[in-house]
C-alpha cells in the first residue's frame, strides 16, 4: 500500500486532495466566487480567457507534468486551488484561495503539496511569477524556500526553487548550475496558457452557469 501524503490529511477546516478531470465543475464554481483582485493577482488580467485557459488545462491534468490541488471545505466545495505546468523539468506553480479563507495556511500546504509533488516526478526546479505588490504572495515563497530570480520586470518577481530528489530523478545541467550558484532556467510559461504578462483590460470574470 502506497504511504498517504501528510497534505492530503484532514485539517480543522478544509482537505487537501489532487484533482482529476472530473473535478472542472467544481473548479468552475469556485472560479465564479473568486473575487477580482484575487483572480487579477492569479492571472495579471481581467476577463474570461485566463479562467478559460485554467479548465482546459484541469482536462489535461496527468499528474506529473500538469498537476492540480484542491483544497476543500467541509461541504466539498473547493476554497483553494494550486497548480503547476511543467516543461523540460522546469515547472510554473499558481496560486488562488478564496477571500474568507485566507490567511489559514491554505495557500502554504498548497504549495507545499506542489513542491512534494514537483520533487517526486522528477521536475529540476519549480518557480512563480508573483506581482511585485503581493507581499502576502511573496511571503509565503520565501517561507517555502523559493528564492527571487531576475526577471527584467520591476513589476514581477520571479520566485523559484531548485528540486533535487535523487541523482536519477535530476538533471546533470540542473545540478551543475546549482553547484556553481548560477541561475536556474526558468521556463516564463506553459506555451498553450494564457501569457501572464498579457493584460487584456477590464472585463467581467468567468461566472458558472446557474
Amino acid at each position: 500500500m502506497t504511504a498517504r501524503p501528510p497534505w492530503m490529511g484532514e485539517m480543522q477546516e478544509f482537505r487537501l486532495r489532487s484533482a482529476t478531470p472530473a473535478d472542472r465543475s467544481l473548479i468552475e464554481r469556485f472560479l465564479a466566487t473568486m473575487d477580482r483582485a484575487g483572480l487579477y493577482e492569479r492571472h495579471f488580467s481581467h476577463g474570461e480567457g485566463p479562467n478559460l485557459a485554467l479548465l482546459q488545462r484541469v482536462d489535461r491534468i496527468d499528474h506529473r507534468d500538469r498537476v492540480t490541488i484542491l483544497a476543500l471545505g467541509h461541504d466539498g466545495e473547493v476554497v483553494g486551488h494550486g497548480e503547476y505546468v511543467a516543461q523540460d523539468g522546469a515547472a510554473e506553480f499558481a496560486l488562488m484561495v478564496l477571500p474568507r479563507f485566507r490567511a489559514r495556511g491554505i495557500g502554504r500546504r498548497l504549495l507545499r503539496a506542489l513542491l512534494d509533488i514537483a520533487t517526486a516526478t522528477g521536475q529540476r526546479t519549480l518557480h512563480g511569477m508573483i506581482q511585485a505588490t503581493n507581499a502576502r504572495a511573496l511571503k509565503l515563497a520565501a517561507d517555502c524556500g523559493l528564492r527571487p530570480q531576475p526577471s527584467g520586470d520591476r513589476t514581477v518577481v520571479i520566485v523559484s526553487r531548485a528540486l533535487i530528489a535523487s541523482a536519477a530523478a535530476t538533471a546533470p545541467a540542473g545540478l551543475a548550475a546549482i553547484a556553481a550558484g548560477n541561475p536556474i532556467p526558468i521556463v516564463r510559461h506553459d506555451p498553450d496558457r494564457t501569457p501572464l504578462h498579457r493584460r487584456t483590460g477590464p472585463g467581467a470574470p468567468l461566472r458558472a452557469r446557474g
